[in-house]
C-alpha cells in the first residue's frame, strides 16, 4: 500500500509535464501558422490577370490565331482553377465557389469553339463568357466592374496577334 503514494505523485507529475508540453506546442504551433499563413489573397491581381488574358483570347481568335488563342484560353482556365483552389471569401461571399460554379461552363464552351476553329462560334461562345463574369460580378455586389467585348484593333497591345 505504500506504493500507491508513489504512484500517485508520479501520475500527477507526468499529468504536469503533458499539459506544460501541450501549451508550448499549442504556443508554438500558433507562431508557426501565424507566420506561414497566406497574407490576404491578391483577387483583384488574379481578376485582372484574368482579364487581360480575356482580350488577348478575343484579339488571338478575331485575327483566326486558334494555336495563340488556345493557349489564353488555357490561361485563363489556370487563374480560374488558382482562384477557385484559394477559397476566396470577400464579405462573406465565397467567391472562388461562386466562380468555380459559374464561369469553367463558359469557358469550356470558348474552347470548343478554338479547337473547332469556328469564329462565328467562338464570337458568340466569347460574348457568352463576358456576360457570365458581368453576372458574377452582379452577384458578389461588384456590377460596378463591368467586362466587355473588346473593340476595336488592339492598338494598345505590344503583341501581334496575327497567325
Amino acid at each position: 500500500m505504500k506504493s500507491v503514494p508513489v504512484v500517485i505523485a508520479l501520475l500527477t507529475a507526468s499529468l504536469a509535464a503533458n499539459l506544460l508540453l501541450w501549451r508550448r506546442v499549442s504556443a508554438f504551433e500558433a507562431r508557426v501558422a501565424a507566420a506561414t499563413a497566406p497574407k490576404s489573397y491578391p483577387l483583384g491581381e488574379m481578376m485582372g490577370y484574368m482579364q487581360r488574358y480575356a482580350d488577348k483570347l478575343w484579339f488571338a481568335g478575331a485575327a483566326g490565331n486558334w494555336d495563340l488563342a488556345k493557349f489564353y484560353h488555357d490561361e485563363i482556365n489556370e487563374t480560374a482553377d488558382d482562384i477557385a483552389a484559394a477559397h476566396v471569401v470577400d464579405d462573406g461571399l465565397e467567391v472562388s465557389k461562386l466562380l468555380a460554379a459559374q464561369l469553367p461552363p463558359a469557358v469550356d464552351a470558348v474552347g470548343r469553339a478554338v479547337a473547332a476553329k469556328d469564329a462565328a462560334a467562338f464570337r458568340q461562345r466569347y460574348e457568352a463568357m463576358v456576360n457570365t463574369c458581368n453576372a458574377c460580378h452582379v452577384e458578389a455586389k461588384h456590377a460596378f466592374i463591368h467586362v466587355a467585348v473588346p473593340a476595336g484593333p488592339p492598338a494598345h497591345w505590344n503583341q501581334s496577334f496575327a497567325p
